[in-house]
């Protein structure tokens, strides 16, 4: 009503009813309201629980990143591991066993034997690899596939009767020699006879020597792999009357024809 006349303007009838449904619609618009700022503002990364994109994506390649430390940290460990298995002579460790020795869910069963369809692609393989990679027939249960050295031509063959324990193959001067496993370099030095000498140890009781090079390419205790340098060809030594390799493979303490077991 107004001031001077008191003439009603504007009249509004309250009752608990009118009260109670004006006070719910306003609960509603607004818990609507805040739906909405929540769902499509940045307010959203202040919810309990909730996260921005951003976050999610730094958790994300922080979680594949330590996936990929923990797999170079275990290949480290199976490292080291069989160095020590080598030096010592014990049974080499792969990686899939070092993994199953880690896993502590004892419901969690995994096989890593070789499967049928498996073993018959290994035999297709190795067919069309007969060329540069030759598996003895008698040492099938190794397993091992055999290196050659080097590419040559053979100047003088094994000969168990007159103590030639090995094959002697003359190639180019500067010719690089291969590890013909992967093993543990256990001798690295000079000798008069024989001038620079390299030997190798092989799992499954296996040695190579490498004789009469001009240089060596690794030291005692280096781990060297199938086909990795190890030595340059030479004609060092009193008992070399040219460049040339003299290689010797040796199992369980008994000198072997290395033709039975590489093809050159």
């Amino acid at each position: 009503m107004t001031d001077s006349s008191f003439e009603e303007k504007m009249v509004i009838k309250l009752s608990r009813l009118n009260v109670l449904s004006f006070l719910v619609a306003i609960g509603i618009v607004g818990f609507f309201c805040t739906l909405l700022l929540i769902a499509y503002t940045p307010l959203n990364e202040y919810v309990p629980g909730k996260s921005s994109k951003e976050v999610q994506k730094r958790l994300i390649w922080l979680s594949l990143k330590s996936d990929s430390l923990k797999k170079v940290i275990d290949n480290n460990d199976v490292y080291l591991q069989n160095i020590n298995n080598i030096i010592s002579g014990k049974k080499i460790i792969a990686l899939q066993e070092y993994d199953s020795l880690n896993i502590t869910n004892e419901n969690m069963k995994i096989s890593f034997e070789k499967s049928i369809e498996d073993s018959l692609l290994r035999v297709a393989v190795e067919r069309e690899d007969k060329s540069s990679i030759y598996i003895k027939k008698n040492i099938e249960k190794d397993h091992l596939l055999f290196f050659p050295p080097l590419t040559g031509v053979f100047s003088d063959e094994f000969n168990s009767a007159t103590k030639h324990f090995g094959v002697d193959l003359v190639a180019k001067e500067k010719t690089r020699i291969s590890s013909v496993l992967d093993g543990t370099v256990i001798v690295s030095h000079w000798t008069a006879e024989t001038g620079y000498v390299i030997v190798v140890q092989h799992k499954n009781d296996y040695l190579s020597q490498y004789k009469h090079n001009s240089m060596l390419l690794k030291k005692v205790g280096d781990f060297v792999l199938a086909g990795e340098h190890i030595a340059i060809i030479g004609n060092s030594g009193e008992l070399s009357s040219g460049p040339h390799l003299h290689f010797e493979l040796w199992h369980k303490g008994i000198p072997v024809n290395p033709k039975d077991y590489i093809s050159f």
